[in-house]
């Protein structure tokens, strides 16, 4: 069933993009119509991207059963005892694996000094190579289930907005892509945030992803915000079947700062549990990471705002930096990690 997107949600900052004059059909008739439409569409991922560095998707490709399915089973999953699903806690890293994080099922309240209120499973690579992830017996159809979600996001849902994004830049045809083209590894997270406590508020700390972009399905709890330019966080209030899409650090660097990052974090609920799916867009660790020369000229970095660096390098970076109990100046120096790439004006 097609969702219908007002073109902008009233009541928040965040746009709300329709995608599918881009799945049409060619020559069905009102072809004329149907480019004005993707041409509105991508104006405003434009203005989307360099505003806040968040929209929401609809009509985005993915079945909206498959959604539902892939919600249910994953509220099945923790809802088992927890001695079964540590069953399934990360392995160490294997070599060869094109990811260094550890797949698997993680609670990360369990740890008292963890700053995030939630639990979660990580999934990598499908397969049986090094870094592939092992998939939990129960329930029976789980990894069915999240190998299909994790193909529609590899396979239709990322390829598109890398698309549009590119045209958004207005960068020659296909440039993200061919920039992209060898394609190593990507996440797919499976999140069950507990209800608020005294002690446990925040299901998420304040963060940017370090990526192209993620991806996100929530349920209908809510919680998920976004930091804007002036301090105030912003909810990012559930549609039904819609994806949230928010801009990584590497995107802002091939955009020469041109698109942004956000940072976002997940408030926890005090009535209730939430379930969520994040898909995060990578990039090969060996891959250089600079502003795309048609952005800043041809013959001179000399208007680059970040000097280049490997993605591996930024990842380091980041386990670093990182430690479960952060102070506040901490927390945001792991939050603005890209700053340490900036060039001075």
């Amino acid at each position: 069933m097609a969702h219908h997107a007002a073109d902008q949600n009233q009541d928040h900052d965040f746009e709300l993009i329709d995608l599918s004059p881009f799945f049409a059909t060619p020559g069905a008739g009102g072809d004329l119509a149907v480019a004005k439409e993707k041409e509105a569409a991508i104006r405003r991922i434009r203005e989307a991207c360099s505003d806040s560095g968040m929209f929401l998707i609809v009509n985005h490709g993915i079945p909206v059963e498959a959604l539902d399915e892939t919600l249910a089973v994953a509220r099945e999953f923790f809802a088992g005892p927890d001695e079964e699903k540590l069953k399934w806690s990360p392995r160490p890293p294997e070599p060869g694996a094109a990811s260094t994080l550890p797949m698997g099922y993680v609670n990360q309240a369990a740890v008292e000094s963890a700053r995030n209120n939630s639990e979660v499973f990580r999934m990598g690579p499908t397969g049986s190579g090094p870094g592939s992830t092992v998939y939990p017996t129960n329930p029976t159809r789980f990894r069915e289930i999240m190998e299909r979600t994790f193909g529609y996001f590899v396979k239709t849902v990322a390829p598109l907005i890398e698309t549009l994004i590119n045209d958004a830049l207005g960068l020659p045809p296909d440039l993200l892509h061919q920039y992209n083209s060898e394609r190593q590894w990507d996440i797919l997270l499976a999140y069950h945030y507990f209800k608020a406590t005294e002690n446990k508020k925040v299901g998420s700390f304040p963060h940017k992803d370090p990526n192209l972009f993620t991806v996100v399905l929530q349920d209908d709890v809510g919680g998920l915000e976004f930091l804007r330019g002036d301090g105030r966080w912003i909810p990012v209030s559930p549609v039904p079947h819609s994806l949230v899409l928010n801009i990584g650090d590497v995107i802002e660097v091939l955009s020469n700062g041109e698109f942004k990052s956000v940072a976002h974090r997940v408030v926890s609920s005090r009535e209730k549990d939430r379930y969520s799916l994040a898909f995060g867009y990578q990039i090969g660790g060996k891959k250089w990471v600079e502003p795309f020369a048609e952005l800043t000229g041809q013959s001179s970095k000399a208007m680059n705002k970040f000097k280049g660096f490997h993605y591996n390098e930024l990842l380091q970076l980041l386990g670093e930096m990182y430690k479960p109990n952060l102070d506040p100046n901490d927390a945001f120096a792991v939050m603005e990690v890209i700053n340490h790439y900036a060039l001075p004006d």
